[in-house]
């Protein structure tokens, strides 16, 4: 069984809809109001939905959170 991320800490980026017109931090794409996309609140930084970006930044925080989790260093 994998192990599971169950706390969130403020600052976490997250998945959400963008309110307003911005650009992909890592593929410099136009993102539309409306569109799902990955936001690191911290840094202002936002990613777009493609597997390359947003999913790829997902995964990399939750690799990284999973980690933090399991060996208390957080």
């Amino acid at each position: 069984m994998p192990y599971r991320v169950t706390k969130s800490y403020k600052g976490d980026p997250y998945w959400t809809t963008a309110r307003f017109k911005s650009t992909c931090k890592k593929c410099g794409r136009d993102i539309a109001k409306g569109e799902r996309i990955f936001y690191y609140p911290n840094t202002k930084a936002v990613y777009c939905e493609d597997a390359a970006c947003g999913d790829a930044a997902y995964h990399d925080f939750m690799t990284m959170a999973e980690a933090e989790e399991y060996y208390g260093t957080r």
